[in-house]
């Protein structure tokens, strides 16, 4: 199953211009990263090459919401998804026009260097200490079997090492203690454990690939997974109607003895293609097929969206909502939890009008203490979420503009609290 890497072309005006937006202000040159701010977000954009103007990274003060540089970093022509590191020291930029990864050094906001796929991505990872970095690439050429692989580099180096095949590989999830990646391959009934053990030490990793097993019983076309805190535990997305399968569900997957993973008992959802794990609560997002008598899969009440959000009590291994989560349809394939437990959820595709011919958009905001979904009605698709880190803030790229919601009112922040990202942002990580 494939969903497109989003990539669409605009115009870039002069820093100078977005004064009139209140968008800018001068940077605080104490500080020694490159734009001398202190507490930053980096959204990628794309953009044609009018008026000199070049594609890259704009950087955003998230403390003041305002932006310094635009754009702050070049990295390519077409960036778009974006991965940080846990210890913030760098960010991974995937370029969808030359498939190309970027790394970026954060401190100082420069390029560090780049390497080249050999297809597409739209999953990557970075080890916590930020040494090692994965890619899944579902149309890499393997000699002598099916395409797809898992390509392994060096960031400090920016140096491709030997990829692992797997057939299709499409998405995946590395372990917190960076010892286990699952991956994900299209249309199959199978997910790889991949083992890792580092030769090296505490201060001077040296990850090396291990055991790769596939795993192939109990599944209905898996598509995503979560780790535990103590990478104990996989639960895996099995996609199931919505990728062609029979069932949605979540299945734990013990992982403590990674050459003999066991398997528990499926909990069942309405659909599943994507999850985020908060402490021990589990919300997982997906789009149910409706039925012939127009309702959702799971429901017995007409439906005007099939939606759904699943609350999962992880320690007693069961769904937690006791009645069906209503959320925008689509692909969902962003979701974020932020520190006061509002749940933002993101759609590819979703529909654009309900059938009170209301606007909405693809972004739904779930409210557990008062089981209350607000729904976006920014048109378009979101293609990323970041909740701003000791504010009551969530950064949203929706239709390839940035947005700044409240996680108080769950409602966008005023007019004049907005700003504008010339161009076409495609997605947006908080790098301090």
């Amino acid at each position: 199953m494939k969903t497109a890497v989003w990539s669409r072309v605009f115009t870039l005006v002069l820093v100078a211009g977005l004064v009139a937006c209140g968008g800018y202000k001068a940077p605080n040159q104490s500080n020694n990263t490159g734009s001398g701010v202190k507490f930053r977000a980096f959204v990628s954009q794309n953009v044609s090459a009018v008026g000199g103007a070049t594609a890259g990274l704009d950087v955003v003060d998230a403390t003041l919401d305002r932006l310094v540089r635009a754009p702050g970093v070049t990295v390519g022509p077409s960036p778009t998804l974006m991965q940080v590191s846990a210890n913030k020291a760098s960010t991974l930029v995937f370029d969808s026009s030359t498939n190309a990864i970027y790394v970026v050094t954060n401190s100082s906001e420069t390029e560090a260097g780049h390497l080249t796929l050999p297809d597409f991505t739209e999953s990557m990872a970075i080890s916590t200490d930020g040494t090692i970095g994965f890619a899944a690439v579902p149309n890499a050429p393997v000699l002598g079997q099916a395409s797809g692989a898992v390509e392994v580099f060096n960031v400090s180096t920016a140096a491709l090492n030997t990829p692992i095949a797997v057939p299709g590989a499409h998405f995946l999830v590395l372990s917190p203690d960076n010892t286990k990646l699952l991956v994900f391959s299209d249309s199959m009934n199978t997910v790889t454990l991949i083992t890792l053990t580092n030769n090296g030490t505490t201060s001077s990793p040296n990850w090396v690939v291990g055991q790769t097993l596939p795993l192939t019983s109990g599944f209905d076309h898996p598509i995503w997974g979560a780790f535990s805190t103590d990478s104990s535990t996989a639960y895996v997305l099995n996609c199931g109607p919505e990728c062609g399968g029979a069932a949605a569900s979540v299945l734990p997957l013990n992982v403590t003895n990674p050459s003999v993973p066991l398997l528990g008992t499926a909990i069942p959802v309405p659909a599943a293609t994507y999850g985020v794990l908060f402490g021990s609560t589990l919300y997982v997002a997906g789009t149910s097929p409706l039925a012939a008598n127009n309702t959702c899969a799971g429901s017995t009440t007409a439906a005007t969206v099939c939606g759904r959000l699943s609350v999962i009590d992880t320690s007693a291994l069961r769904v937690s909502n006791s009645s069906p989560i209503i959320i925008t349809d689509g692909m969902h394939n962003r979701m974020a939890v932020t520190s006061d437990n509002q749940v933002f959820v993101g759609a590819q595709q979703c529909s654009q009008v309900s059938t009170q011919n209301e606007q909405r958009g693809c972004l739904s905001i779930y409210n557990p203490s008062l089981n209350k979904v607000v729904i976006g009605t920014d048109p378009g698709p979101v293609t990323g979420i970041a909740p701003v880190t000791g504010r009551n803030e969530v950064y949203v790229i929706e239709n390839g503009e940035l947005r700044i919601w409240s996680t108080v009112t769950d409602a966008l922040l005023p007019g004049s609290k907005q700003f504008d990202i010339s161009g076409n942002a495609q997605d947006v990580v908080i790098v301090d």
